[in-house]
């Protein structure tokens, strides 16, 4: 037996890490989620919530994005294009995507880092 998927239930997390031009920059939650806010109109001229986009979790270096499963491809372009946080240079490289977090974190990232 299949199982029920409510329409418009499907998500996908995405794994990123950040890389900060200075090495003792300390990144916040905050900052991130107003520069995705801010690429996500730039580029698609949609908000977050239209596309489903919410940051689950962070922990200054790696985090784990939420989104619509139509919308993995642009979420990981949205990422890929955040080339600062707080005017300083960051270079985000996206570490995996999956249908659980549980699955995310097994298969792409380290867990003692992000938990």
């Amino acid at each position: 037996m299949w199982p029920i998927i409510k329409e418009g239930r499907r998500r996908r997390y995405i794994g990123f890490a950040i890389q900060p031009s200075d090495k003792n920059m300390q990144i916040k939650r905050a900052d991130v989620i107003s520069e995705i806010r801010k690429h996500c109109r730039h580029l698609f001229n949609k908000n977050c919530k239209e596309m489903g986009i919410y940051l689950t979790r962070f922990d200054g270096k790696k985090g784990i994005v939420r989104c619509n499963h139509v919308e993995k491809g642009n979420t990981i372009e949205l990422l890929i294009s955040i080339d600062s946080i707080s005017s300083s240079k960051v270079k985000i490289k996206t570490l995996g995507a999956s249908g659980t977090i549980k699955a995310l974190v097994r298969k792409h990232m380290d867990k003692a880092t992000l938990f």
